[in-house]
């Protein structure tokens, strides 16, 4: 089913999943300002990166935290897209409220191509 979503995907809409290697995400793993606001800007980030990956056909999901594993492909299991590594552990709000902001959109735009592909 899978390859058969990613074949359809690309003959009707020229996508592709893979990216480059440079992070889309401007935040800083380490930042000085957690405010409410810096917080909310960094949402606003993503979801904008998210939405110019998306109309480039650059499909990924954003992976940060503790190193992947050894033998695990990187491919996320719910979207098939490829994850990109851009971070370790040592991260802060902002960065992470960009990069969960980034995800949630190119996952969205995942759930509606299959909602438009189901019969």
């Amino acid at each position: 089913m899978r390859a058969s979503i990613f074949t359809l995907v690309v003959a009707f809409g020229g996508f592709s999943v893979f990216a480059a290697d440079e992070s889309p995400i401007s935040s800083t793993a380490i930042s000085t300002d957690n405010s409410p606001a810096a917080i909310a800007a960094a949402k606003e980030r993503g979801a904008a990166t998210a939405s110019k990956d998306i109309k480039t056909g650059t499909l990924r999901i954003l992976y940060y935290g503790k190193p992947w594993s050894i033998g695990k492909p990187l491919v996320d299991d719910a979207t098939g897209y490829r994850i990109q590594v851009i971070a370790g552990c040592d991260i802060t709000e902002p960065f992470v409220a960009e990069v969960e902001a980034y995800n949630n959109a190119v996952r969205a735009f995942h759930t509606k191509i299959l909602t438009i592909v189901a019969p």
